[in-house]
């Protein structure tokens, strides 16, 4: 059995957590297994260790600076010898976790692409450059999930070196039905004729929540019955709550943290708003598309290569929130379809990838072996 070690943040709900889990439960783990180096607890931590894996913490570089980070860091590689694949997906910290596997002698070093921009603090900006450069001298394979997110961290000249690793879903849970989605209602006393909008994201200055309410706000002087449901928890939860209090709008938004059930939630909306300032890819829009979801997301911010049904529009960030707002209103109604077929055929169904991936981890651990000998 090889084991494989990623590296991340922490195991709650988010596209690259999603993606890990998507391919974990689905992985034969008889012959790959999955551990986890996180900064912090997280809701899938006890279905890791349910599948045979394990999870380790240690602090998160901007809490305790890179010097301290850095021996953690290496105290932890020289105690656990047993990794011979490090998979790291934490942008362009990543540099600096490689530079140290390498050191670590770890013969297979992954770097991941999920973004296709970072912090807009100009000191953290220059700091994460310095360590963007360290991912090229240190990493033995290249994935990101997106050409957009291949070139940000990577640079053009790198793309050939780079796999597209699509970041598929468990197409099949996201199926929609009605009954499902009268449940959904139900639980939340939605009434069936009552226009929801949603999104499902970490609120963060990314996500773009802020503008996503001003949105909402126009959106009730066109229909006062919608409702809008929310799903995650960040670090901007405090200020996304004091925005809808000014607007008044606490009966009317769901606030729901970290979930298991996304693939329900999805069913009970109408249209899933997503106005990001930047995306790797916004692996949330493959699951409502597999929902059956109509979509608006940020123009030129979110790659075009999401958009893998009809159901997905793209709408510039400068338009107005009353603009995005009419946008929905005047597409509001629609038919939901199974797109399954449509999710496969673009190779977003995990079932379809994860053997893929599976042969490719098998076949970077036999060439260290190969090295060996």
């Amino acid at each position: 059995m090889i084991r494989i070690l990623h590296v991340l943040g922490g195991m709650n709900q988010g596209g690259t957590e999603n993606f890990l889990m998507n391919l974990y439960r689905n992985i034969d783990r008889e012959k790959v297994q999955f551990d986890f180096l996180v900064n912090r607890e997280g809701i899938f931590d006890q279905e890791i260790k349910t599948l045979g894996g394990k999870v380790f913490y240690i602090p998160a570089l901007q809490n305790i600076g890179q010097l301290k980070y850095t021996k953690n860091l290496d105290d932890f590689l020289n105690k656990h010898k047993e990794y011979k694949i490090i998979h790291s997906h934490l942008n362009q910290v990543t540099g600096l976790i490689l530079e140290r596997a390498k050191k670590a002698e770890i013969p297979v070093r992954i770097a991941h692409s999920h973004n296709s921009k970072s912090n807009k603090n100009i000191i953290i900006k220059v700091y994460k450059k310095y360590l963007q450069s360290k991912i090229l001298k240190n990493a033995t394979n290249l994935w990101a999930c997106s050409n957009l997110a291949a070139k940000w961290l990577y640079g053009k000249n790198e793309l050939p070196r780079v796999e597209i690793i699509p970041n598929a879903i468990d197409a099949e849970k996201f199926v929609y039905t009605e009954s499902t989605r009268r449940r959904v209602r139900d639980e939340f006393n939605i009434d069936d004729d009552v226009f929801v909008i949603g999104n499902v994201a970490r609120m963060s200055y990314q996500k773009n929540h802020i503008f996503l309410i001003n949105v909402f706000y126009e959106l009730k002087k066109l229909d006062n019955s919608a409702k809008m449901i929310l799903v995650g928890t960040g670090p901007e939860k405090e200020k996304i709550n004091s925005a809808i209090k000014h607007f008044n709008l606490e009966k009317d938004v769901i606030l729901l943290e970290n979930r298991q059930d996304v693939n329900e939630i999805l069913q009970a909306m109408d249209y899933f708003v997503f106005p990001s300032r930047f995306e790797g890819l916004g692996i949330v829009l493959i699951e409502s598309q597999a929902a059956g979801l109509r979509c608006i997301t940020s123009k030129d911010v979110v790659p075009s290569e999401v958009a893998i049904t009809d159901l997905v529009e793209f709408y510039q960030l400068n338009r107005s929130p009353k603009e995005w707002a009419e946008k929905i209103y005047l597409n509001k109604k629609y038919n939901r379809k199974n797109q399954l077929l449509k999710i496969r055929e673009a190779n977003y169904d995990i079932k379809d990838l994860v053997e893929d991936i599976q042969k490719k981890y098998i076949n970077y651990y036999e060439k260290t072996k190969e090295k060996k000998c």
